[in-house]
């Protein structure tokens, strides 16, 4: 039977629900909830530019806690409240984080991104191998 390893990580956003930000299992690392909350923080900064530039450094904090780089990302779920008003922004980053090296990626509008008060506007769940 295949193992899995859960990966917590060190540096950057903690989940507040009892789960890991991700598992390696598989020959894949399957990240989930990402969001753009700084170290130390329970909630996103208002300014989407500044969630998406976190989501990002969260994204490879979570990563190298697993041994692997933005290079190993294969595909990218984007969650949004307000696609249209994101799209560019989020594009932004992608081009700046990914360069010509980008995985799969697809976007959709939700309405609910966590509990009260909470004003996260993007999410993100990530597959990359395992290096």
């Amino acid at each position: 039977m295949a193992k899995k390893e859960l990966i917590y990580v060190k540096e950057g956003h903690q989940h507040t629900s009892p789960i890991p930000q991700g598992v390696k299992a598989g020959g894949f690392i399957f990240l989930s909830a990402l969001r753009g909350v700084a170290t130390g923080s329970t909630q996103p900064p208002e300014d989407l530019d500044q969630q998406v530039g976190m989501l990002f450094e969260n994204m490879k904090s979570a990563l190298a806690s697993a041994g692997a780089t933005l290079d190993d990302v294969v595909r990218v779920a984007i969650y949004m409240t307000d696609l249209q008003e994101g799209r560019k922004v989020l594009n932004k980053h992608w081009a700046a984080n990914f360069g010509d090296n980008t995985p799969s990626r697809f976007a959709v509008e939700v309405t609910d991104m966590g509990g009260p008060g909470d004003f996260s506007k993007v999410l993100a769940e990530v597959i990359a191998i395992a290096p």
